[in-house]
């Protein structure tokens, strides 16, 4: 939950307020946006279908998770995911929304044809906007499978789509200041290369390469 918070607070200096920006000015055309409770709605919307998500991948990885024999290469294969999900934050590998530049051309296309005709309006926009295929989502998604629960995946991203608000409501702001943009990615990738990490160490302890490591009654790995 601590690297989901970290990737919404971190990881929007950065991604969201560059690919968001545009999907803001959208918005704000729009005379019902006009007012601060639309923008509230929206955002809940937003955070709703990233709590949705969370849950459906967090019963995924429950269900991963319940194959003992293969916990050891799952966290493995999750570390491998970790890792480049943090190289492609910092530019080093092409990012994961590549795959969905067509999935990305419709939603934009379904967004400015979209005409608000009720005070639920924003919610909903809220809604498909959660859906807008992003690197720094799909990024935190993983934690919500590693939580190996459909409830803590979807409180993973209820916390990580709460921390990134803060820069989404500073988003002409923090659209200036490149320096802010270039250390919150590196910061957000470091934390995912952390998550990457402790997957693999767990994986390496699950095959009896490593011990397990303990803080207290909480294991590390």
């Amino acid at each position: 939950m601590v690297a989901s918070f970290l990737l919404g607070l971190l990881g929007s200096l950065g991604h969201c307020v560059g690919m968001c920006s545009a999907i803001i000015i959208l918005f704000d055309r729009q005379p019902i946006f006009q007012s601060k409770p639309a923008w509230i709605l929206a955002h809940t919307g937003r955070i709703t279908t990233y709590a949705l998500l969370g849950f459906i991948f967090g019963a995924f990885g429950q269900s991963l998770w319940s194959f003992g024999s293969l916990q050891a290469f799952l966290s493995l294969f999750f570390a491998i995911i970790a890792f480049y999900m943090a190289s492609a934050f910092i530019g080093l590998t092409p990012s994961p929304e590549l795959l969905f530049s067509g999935w990305i051309q419709s939603w934009g296309k379904l967004i400015r044809g979209y005409k608000p005709a009720s005070l639920l309006s924003p919610y909903l926009l809220g809604l498909l906007w959660g859906l807008l295929p992003c690197g720094l989502v799909l990024t935190s998604l993983v934690t919500a499978i590693a939580a190996k629960s459909a409830w803590l995946g979807a409180l993973n991203m209820l916390v990580f789509g709460i921390a990134t608000i803060p820069s989404l409501y500073a988003v002409k702001w923090l659209a200036a200041q490149s320096h802010t943009r270039t250390w919150s990615r590196s910061l957000a990738s470091l934390v995912m290369m952390f998550f990457g990490f402790q997957f693999a160490m767990r994986g390496f302890a699950s095959l009896g390469i490593v011990d397990h490591f303990m803080l207290g009654s909480f294991m590390l790995w």
